[in-house]
């Protein structure tokens, strides 16, 4: 086994190619190879040290994305000596690993090699089920909108309403990402919802004016797209805000020939219930763990 960069043209390629029979389960991964990440290394399944990267994925095991997350694509961890691989990897670290992203059981293997790299576990470890829209439900879902009264108005954002989302993105964060004790600060808050506003497709539910709830996609791969940063106001809950705006995300995807997925809480009953609704179903386990 080794571990190879991915550089040239025909490595993304080649990239691309390993990833799309997956990537309902890896949509960050496979953005990061749509946009060239040089970030981005081969696991091998050959022995030979100074062999180049193969012309096919028939001889991969996996990519991955390694800088302070990693993002993973092992579609059969079994197939890799964790103890082997551990070694190799540790050759490529240059900066602390803060966050492992992926399928389950990738996510598994890697808190197996960070333990054995420098005997580090998670401070916490937060499961997830993977959801895609089905193409059958769209005509359904979307007649069953709730109409938005006069009153109501979703907007698609650019940088010039930072001042208006923020509250949503703070109360997002401390919900959905922050871990225990951390304190948020604006400039934390600024940074993620710029970064949104520049890259990511992100609109808003407005209520006479005012920002209530929020919806964005965050990863747009080469056949999927993200759903994420999903928020409401908590006075403004049970209004149907949060569906109307993922059933606009999910019509604009399937418009750009795309299918939205999304992961949600394995405990968040409320909202894996509204997402069944909409028309998304179960298409895997995602973990997300932090050190």
């Amino acid at each position: 086994m080794n571990l190879i960069p991915v550089e040239t043209p025909e490595d993304f390629l080649l990239a691309r190619q390993f990833i799309l029979p997956h990537e309902e389960t890896c949509v960050s991964l496979a953005s990061l190879v749509r946009r060239k990440s040089n970030n981005l290394i081969f696991i091998s399944s050959s022995n030979h040290e100074a062999l180049q990267v193969p012309t096919s994925s028939d001889n991969l095991l996996g990519i991955i994305d390694l800088d302070h997350t990693i993002y993973h694509c092992i579609p059969d961890t079994s197939k890799i000596d964790v103890k082997e691989f551990s070694q190799k990897l540790n050759d490529f670290i240059q900066k602390p690993v803060r966050c492992i992203s992926g399928q389950t059981e990738g996510t598994d293997f890697f808190i197996q090699t960070m333990a054995l790299i420098n005997k580090s576990t998670p401070i916490q470890q937060n499961p997830y089920k993977m959801m895609q829209y089905q193409p059958q439900e769209v005509v359904e879902s979307f007649e069953n909108t709730q109409q938005l009264n006069i009153s109501e108005e979703i907007i698609r954002c650019t940088e010039k309403d930072m001042e208006l989302l923020s509250p949503l993105q703070k109360g997002f964060i401390k919900e959905e990402i922050s871990l225990p004790g951390h304190k948020i600060t604006d400039a934390e808050v600024s940074i993620m919802l710029r970064q949104i506003l520049k890259n990511q497709l992100c609109l808003a539910m407005l209520s006479d004016g005012e920002a209530v709830a929020k919806a964005n996609t965050n990863a747009i791969g080469f056949k999927c797209v993200q759903i994420g940063g999903v928020y409401t106001h908590p006075l403004y809950r049970r209004n149907g805000y949060a569906a109307a705006l993922i059933k606009t995300l999910c019509k604009r995807t399937l418009r750009a020939n795309r299918t939205p997925v999304l992961f949600v809480k394995e405990k968040n009953t409320p909202a894996l219930t509204l997402y069944q609704k909409i028309g998304f179903t179960e298409c895997g386990g995602y973990k997300i763990v932090y050190y």
